[in-house]
């Protein structure tokens, strides 16, 4: 086996489609390792960042890889150079693939970090505990080179339908079960029949991704928030990245009615079985109907229907995946460092999150301030 470092996007133009295979092979199920996603995030947010691309070459096939790219912080964090999966905070698995079975692959990223000195620190916040990175980490042998910073704090949520609808529904609050009753009641009476409607081609997607970029920012504002979207990158790359998604059968895009008024706008990727959740937003106007609740429930009756098992909410907690979901996983953060000024630091800063994290006193005032 051998590695390869990729630094030019125009480069990993041309092994694209072989890395794609390889992914498939790989069954990892990742769409933030696509190389559509990596090639459209590269386009909007590379904010003139260096490109790395880790690619693993077994037999003169691709076996396996990871994107990432560095970020140069300037004086006021002491220059610190941190290495992130492409797609920051749009990726909700920050993690390599392993095509090739015998691949220990933490062994061979970090003999490639180890001929690298334009880095500090490799920071992955999403990895999933079957990932082979992290089974690689269990056994791996003492490394006077870096330091490991590998901490368990969130979990991917997930709603797991394999029992069928009527054994899940039993398992959700009477309190939830009773109030969608009501809102729906209610909907139905003062709008109409409530239908979930699939929405294909690259006119229809585009059409209702800005109804629902208009939903979004509408629900913020009303709630005192910044929506992502008030960056025009945002809605640029989610536009280009679903119309490629679409094109190639990989994105699943419904809209919930109750008449003909629209209560909901969601997208979801195609990536293994069932239904990833990636984007959603509701009309805010008829909020009292809780249009996010009916849009769930009418998913999950989607998702049985096409013989689907589950509906993958991804990461980090909110208050509808603690009503919905029944199934958590455990999400790492997984952290590299050099032995370096940069990567010391990076470790002190780590220790003092995981120490501020840790105290009552401060997350309670945190919560205070978020609230105020």
């Amino acid at each position: 086996m051998n590695y390869h470092w990729i630094e030019d996007i125009e480069e990993f133009y041309k092994i694209a489609r072989d890395w794609d295979e390889a992914l498939v092979a790989s069954v990892n199920y990742s769409p933030f390792l696509l190389s559509d996603f990596i090639i459209t995030w590269w386009k909007y947010f590379n904010d003139n960042s260096a490109l790395r691309i880790f690619v693993v070459y077994e037999g003169g096939k691709i076996a396996g890889g990871m994107p990432l790219y560095i970020k140069h912080y300037g004086i006021r964090r002491l220059g610190i150079r941190i290495m992130y999966h492409i797609g920051g905070a749009l990726a909700n698995y920050t993690e390599p693939f392993c095509a090739g079975t015998g691949l220990e692959v933490l062994s061979l990223f970090t003999e490639a970090l180890n001929g690298k000195t334009d880095w500090d620190a490799v920071y992955l916040p999403n990895v999933r505990s079957e990932n082979r990175l992290m089974t690689d980490y269990q056994k791996r042998a003492d490394d006077k080179r870096f330091m490991f910073y590998v901490m368990q704090d969130h979990f991917n949520l997930s709603i797991d339908l394999s029992a069928g609808k009527e054994k899940y529904m039993a398992t959700i609050s009477g309190k939830l079960k009773k109030d969608l009753r009501q809102k729906r009641k209610h909907a139905i009476k003062d709008y109409g029949e409530i239908r979930l409607q699939s929405v294909k081609g690259r006119e229809e997607v585009g059409r209702y991704f800005d109804i629902y970029t208009g939903f979004s920012l509408n629900t913020f504002d009303e709630r005192n928030r910044k929506s992502s979207f008030k960056d025009k990158r945002y809605g640029d790359f989610f536009k280009d990245f679903l119309f490629i998604m679409d094109q190639k059968d990989r994105l699943d895009t419904y809209v919930l009615f109750a008449g003909d008024k629209i209560l909901a706008v969601i997208f979801g990727y195609r990536s293994g079985p069932g239904f990833n959740w990636a984007l959603t937003s509701f009309n805010y106007e008829y909020k009292y109907v809780r249009p996010g609740y009916l849009l769930i429930e009418e998913l999950i009756n989607e998702i049985i229907r096409r013989g689907g098992t589950s509906c993958n909410c991804y990461g980090y907690e909110s208050f509808y995946k603690s009503q919905w979901c029944n199934e958590r996983s455990p999400l790492s953060r997984f952290i590299i460092m050099r032995r370096s000024f940069g990567g010391i630091c990076y470790l002190m800063y780590q220790n003092l999150e995981r120490l501020l994290r840790s105290s009552k006193i401060v997350v309670g005032a945190v919560r205070k301030i978020k609230q105020a």
